[in-house]
């Protein structure tokens, strides 16, 4: 299951990549701990869905109808993230914008701290980082970091100018050797 949700995360910065938006992934983990980012475009911050805040929206959408409007859309990765969302006791979406931040804060699924700031990134830096620590019912000693550093390893090829970094270390696409 905890590699399940860091691989699903690890394949939204990927499509920023795909997109043109990232350059650099960067995982890290400890035991039911998690963090996935990237210097993609950044989520929208003042965009609304239904009248819903967009970021509100995708993190809590199983949280559908939003108010009084039975004819809201669904977005499938409204859906993916919202059950991120509910598998982790905590969850925190750092989102960065040239001129502004954006840090959402969950837990247990629900949105309990909301902060938008106006500040000027450095060297105008844009986009998401996803932090969060997976419910300790789901059980589980923590993150396999072998195996998701080899999966890490397997996204590589997508695109020469991809770069993953696991817990501090950039990864190559050959295996290091002692």
């Amino acid at each position: 299951m905890k590699f399940t949700l860091l691989r699903a995360l690890v394949l939204y910065s990927l499509a920023e990549h795909q997109l043109g938006h990232a350059t650099t992934i960067r995982v890290t983990t400890n035991g039911n701990s998690f963090s996935v980012g990237d210097d993609g475009r950044g989520h929208a911050i003042a965009r609304t869905v239904a009248s819903a805040p967009y970021l509100k929206f995708i993190y809590n959408h199983f949280d559908y109808p939003f108010g009084s409007n039975e004819a809201a859309p669904v977005q499938l990765q409204g859906i993916g993230m919202s059950l991120i969302n509910s598998l982790c006791s905590e969850l925190t979406i750092e989102v960065r914008k040239p001129d502004a931040m954006l840090r959402l804060a969950f837990r247990d699924g629900q949105l309990c701290g909301h902060e938008v700031r106006d500040v000027v990134t450095p060297a105008g830096e844009t986009g998401n980082t996803i932090r969060g620590t997976i419910r300790p019912e789901l059980g589980g000693d923590g993150v396999d970091n072998t195996s998701l550093a080899l999966w890490l390893r397997q996204l590589l090829p997508a695109h020469p100018a991809l770069r993953i970094v696991f817990n501090g270390e950039t990864l190559r696409t050959e295996q290091p050797t002692d």
